[in-house]
């Protein structure tokens, strides 16, 4: 269909178009403009850190049932509220 030379020319850019991106993406001038400012990975100090102790896991889940408790009781609140709300437009 395209002869010889059409395959060489295919052949060059299979070869050589996946060189020339890599040579151009892993430069250091790309790295220096493009990749150097970008922040990765998040500071450690803001970072979730898991309790390790037997102490700090029952505080833990203190604390994560007494802000479920409390949530729960702001949406019955909610809830109430709209039903007061709806019996007193009837």
């Amino acid at each position: 269909m395209g002869g010889p030379r059409l395959e060489v020319i295919k052949f060059g850019v299979y070869v050589f178009f996946p060189v020339g991106v890599m040579l151009y993406f892993g430069g250091p001038g790309f790295y220096d403009q493009y990749v150097k400012g970008i922040k990765f990975w998040p500071d450690y100090n803001t970072t979730y850190k898991p309790p390790t102790t037997s102490e700090e896991i029952k505080a833990s889940l203190e604390k994560m049932k007494a802000e479920r408790e409390e949530r729960w009781r702001q949406n019955m609140r909610a809830k109430q509220a709209l039903k007061d709300q709806a019996e007193s437009q009837q």
